[in-house]
């Protein structure tokens, strides 16, 4: 939501060839599908090849016909493909997107001509030709026998191209969702004011729809977790635009109507979706209204003795997560939109302080001789498993172990 092509959830459209056409013809596709068939005019495209990549580069000057002006090499960072420590990999080619000099970064250095794709406002990538040529193994890398081609281009990136817009946002991928927002909200997304959290919700209600219809569920750990960030995310910019409760699950269906045709599985869990995204939304409100108050507070008290740099103290950010069960990425994002830094030192020490006194404290509880488990476990033989064949069955309480206030059982 806070640059113009980035998103939790899109689609790519590829191409691949396994052992049959290689670099020539997979550039001469790419070439002529965004110059021929999408009619996107030439002078707006610039190339970049690997600095290794003397054949691609010379594709484009002499098959193609690019100005070598036009063509920049680029080093392993960007244009050199790896899927990961080992396995296939190769040198890139990729094809910007010129939107214009009135969309060029304000006060950007730019050290020389061929850095001035580094201007990632301005100039956008929509294409990329991974050239899988090697392949990495633990001795060193190999040629593959049968090189092979892998491309991408970004869905939003090529119809914000085609239907002349800056902000994928303003194309038809977004806009239904975009009117659902405002129907919701009552806020309008001709307003400044509101673009910025529309533009939000719209991407993260597309990401959360199609992770849970493909079976990913909010959780506090791994992919689930980042899931139940972004629904939290979402849902706190409901609330900037005072949205009623309960409206981010009725969103889904708007994406899913958009998406169905080409995603028919996803569309038949749609329920799913929406209750998981109601649920995620009831819990997450409470725990939102009190971080925001403690938050907002704190932030008016410090504001007032504020310098050029404002600095959130990391004692604050703790409190706010441990007492309030604020996330502490929320609390990143706030602070940054506000423009403010987080201490993440002070953060970090309050956090690993909590974690002592707590193995402290758990420590100092457990005052039962570990000697009294093994005698029970030798005397009445390991617990037997019978989850496989039923949901429950008859045990034997073998012995209370008073614990202070509570007790353990066996």
């Amino acid at each position: 939501g806070l640059t113009a092509r980035h998103h939790t959830f899109f689609e790519m459209l590829g191409n691949f060839s396994f052992g049959d056409y290689f670099k020539e013809e997979a550039i001469k596709f790419a070439w002529d599908f965004l110059t021929k068939e999408l009619k996107i005019a030439p002078n707006l495209l610039y190339i970049t090849v690997h600095d290794s990549d003397d054949e691609a580069l010379q594709i484009w000057k002499d098959k193609i016909g690019i100005d070598p002006n036009r063509i920049f090499k680029k080093g392993d960072k960007d244009n050199f493909w790896a899927m990961g420590d080992q396995g296939p990999c190769g040198p890139c080619s990729e094809i910007f997107f010129d939107h214009g000099k009135e969309y060029a970064t304000p006060n950007l250095k730019i050290s020389s001509t061929s850095d001035i794709l580094d201007d990632e406002q301005r100039y956008v990538e929509i294409w990329n030709l991974v050239f899988m040529q090697y392949e990495q193994t633990a001795q060193g890398r190999i040629s593959l026998p049968k090189p092979s081609i892998d491309t991408g281009a970004g869905l939003e990136r090529l119809a914000a191209v085609m239907q002349q817009k800056y902000w994928n946002y303003d194309t038809d991928c977004f806009s239904a969702i975009i009117k659902h927002i405002e129907k919701l909200t009552g806020a309008s997304y001709k307003k400044e004011e509101h673009q910025n959290s529309i533009r939000i919700i719209a991407d993260h209600i597309r990401s959360s729809t199609m992770l849970i219809t493909d079976g990913v569920i909010p959780s506090n750990e791994g992919r689930g977790y980042v899931l139940r960030r972004i629904i939290r995310r979402a849902v706190r910019h409901l609330k900037e635009l005072n949205a009623p409760k309960g409206c981010f699950s009725k969103l889904a269906k708007t994406v899913l109507e958009d998406l169905k045709d080409e995603y028919p599985q996803n569309y038949a869990n749609l329920n799913l979706a929406e209750k998981f995204l109601t649920l995620e939304e009831s819990k997450f409100l409470e725990t939102l209204e009190n971080g925001l108050k403690f938050l907002n507070e704190h932030l008016k008290k410090l504001e007032q003795d504020a310098t050029d740099h404002k600095i959130f103290p990391g004692s604050l950010a703790f409190k706010l997560y441990d007492t309030y069960g604020f996330p502490f990425d929320l609390t990143e994002v706030i602070l940054t939109e506000r423009g403010w830094d987080l201490d993440h030192e002070n953060f970090e020490r309050e956090m690993q302080a909590s974690k002592e006194k707590s193995k402290k404290s758990w420590k100092s509880g457990t005052s039962v001789d570990h000697q009294i488990y093994y005698n029970i476990l030798e005397k009445n033989g390991p617990t037997k498993f019978l989850g496989h064949s039923g949901h429950q069955c008859d045990g034997k309480l073998v012995k209370i172990i008073p614990q202070d206030s509570s007790a353990g059982l066996l």
